[in-house]
């Protein structure tokens, strides 16, 4: 059994429990399970590390060198140059804040494995699964009980075969819900990128031939969505040319250790350089930008690495400058740290929380995005049932407290190991789809309201001040009693979705309105869940 080292679980919130003896862990169903009689070692890439660097480095590298001068030229005419100072200057575009509701799809290598430990109610993360089978015990466990103690991180990549992945369909569904951008994990921690790209074989082209980008892309245009680049700007682990010309290994947040033959299967294809930032990320993040012309670019993987290692500053100004001019774009807050201090909620136009670990200060001072699934599952898990996800209710209870706070949601949908949406997932959407056709108007475009909720009320109101919008959680029976808001001498007030104005009347600080008699029954309401309330002020 691969020795257990406890790691990165704290860092990422995961539980880390040292005795594997004591967990119980599951037999997995046979797709997400080694076959009988596989090989691992028959199935693994043609061309080592070694090899890599000897045949693809240099020229590599000096490809990068012109991708890297390039961006030094475009910064330097820019108006947006690679500092603190500047880049704080960028705003986030009003179509973000007008846009509220996103797909953040979740998918890669450890959709293969698909599980993730639960312990309480706090999020699980199966998109860390390669890198927890090594050193987490509970996820060792795991592995070796359905994949074997032979099998290694990179031997999931030969069953990523991405069978059922239909991007025209799941952009039909992300339409259906009512979501208004899409950002795919197009390169995770691993660094396995679902693009073909030129600084690296670890890729869906060298390794699969497939490009599960371009055709999001199409449809995103075609379809008039916003079309996101997930990012990170750090990896597990990389193979980096030393001094004296031997690999030696980069660790996460850029510690170095030396070469082990472990390296073999946890970076399969990846070409080793001398400066990661210089010759790998930022000349890959260019090739991206420029290939794929991307309207947000959502960096992650950045927490207690220093920005100069990473080079998000030189990518984050060539983005701004290539659309300067030409159209509006957003960068979130996952930039790195800089003096000691991560920049999260301090640097980016969009801050982001993750399942609300955001402070209500930061919601309050800036423009922000809350990114979560609707299980608490981050990455595809097989265990997710209908019975573990939030039902469609609460999902939407949830996003509209976020927009009456004035955020985004970007919900995570996790695609299973060949590509498929699962249906619970897909069901949630569709629920969600069919109140917005309703009550959409009390959230596409809005802002926060001067109150954000009373009691199982949220507000919302429109950009130009002319309407509040009143959204009840629950059916409020025959009168509706509001504290906040008090609709002006002689204005109608409505209920969304039907198109009679209804009785009010104001006394001693609160608004009544009142409901009509003949929607007592939840048959004759206009909607189900949540109700809005259109009110002028």
């Amino acid at each position: 059994m691969r020795k257990a080292i406890l790691f990165y679980a704290l860092l990422c919130g995961f539980t880390a429990l040292g005795d594997a003896q004591t967990v119980d862990v599951p037999t997995a169903p046979s797709a997400y399970r080694r076959p009988e009689g596989y090989d691992p070692a028959g199935h693994r890439y043609r061309y080592s590390l070694t090899e890599l660097k000897e045949t693809y480095s240099e020229a590599m590298m000096q490809e990068a060198e012109k991708v890297y001068n390039k961006a030094l030229d475009v910064n330097s005419q820019g108006k947006w140059k690679p500092t603190l100072v500047s880049l704080d200057r960028h705003q986030a575009p009003e179509w973000f804040q007008d846009v509220k509701f996103g797909m953040f799809i979740d998918w890669g290598l450890w959709s293969v494995g698909g599980w993730g430990f639960k312990a309480g109610d706090g999020a699980m993360y199966p998109d860390w699964y390669e890198h927890r089978l090594d050193y987490e015990t509970v996820v060792e466990k795991y592995h070796d009980k359905n994949w074997g103690t032979d099998f290694e991180r990179d031997d999931l990549i030969p069953f990523f075969r991405a069978e059922n992945y239909q991007p025209d369909q799941l952009i039909d569904v992300a339409i259906q819900a009512g979501m208004k951008y899409i950002i795919p994990f197009c390169k995770h921690h691993s660094g396995f990128c679902l693009w073909p790209s030129s600084y690296t074989h670890r890729d869906a082209g060298d390794m699969l031939g497939k490009d599960f980008i371009q055709p999001l892309v199409d449809k995103c245009r075609q379809e008039g969505l916003k079309f996101g680049f997930y990012f990170s700007t750090d990896e597990w682990e990389y193979p980096v040319i030393d001094n004296g010309g031997q690999l030696i290994t980069r660790k996460w947040a850029g510690k170095y250790e030396p070469y082990t033959p472990k390296l073999e299967t946890w970076a399969t294809g990846k070409i080793a350089v001398r400066d990661f930032a210089k010759e790998y990320i930022i000349p890959q993040a260019i090739e991206f930008v420029d290939r794929y012309d991307p309207d947000i670019l959502w960096y992650d993987g950045e927490w207690d690495t220093p920005i100069e290692l990473l080079g998000s500053l030189d990518i984050s100004a060539y983005f701004y400058n290539q659309a300067e001019g030409r159209k509006e774009v957003a960068i979130n807050d996952r930039y790195g740290q800089a003096n000691g201090k991560r920049l999260r909620s301090r640097l980016g136009d969009i801050f982001t929380s993750e399942y609300g670990d955001m402070t209500d200060d930061n919601r309050r001072r800036h423009v922000w995005e809350e990114n979560r699934g609707i299980s608490q599952s981050f990455g595809f898990n097989w265990q997710d049932t209908d019975e573990n996800v939030i039902t469609s209710k609460n999902f939407i209870d949830m996003f509209v407290d976020i927009v009456s706070k004035g955020g985004n949601l970007l919900l995570i949908v996790n695609l299973d190991n060949q590509g498929a949406l699962p249906q619970v997932q897909e069901k949630r959407l569709k629920d969600i789809g069919q109140w917005l056709k309703i009550n959409g108007e009390g959230i596409y475009g809005t802002r926060a309201y001067r109150v954000a909720s009373e009691q199982n009320i949220r507000y919302t109101r429109s950009k130009d001040n002319k309407n509040v919008y009143a959204i009840s959680l629950q059916w409020p029976g025959k009168q509706l009693a509001l504290t906040s808001v008090t609709p002006a001498k002689g204005s109608s007030v409505y209920l969304l979705g039907y198109d009679k104005p209804l009785k009010w009347t104001h006394k001693n600080g609160t608004t009544f309105i009142s409901l009509p008699e003949k929607l007592q029954t939840s048959d004759r309401r206009p909607c189900q869940y949540a109700y809005t309330f259109r009110i002028q002020p």
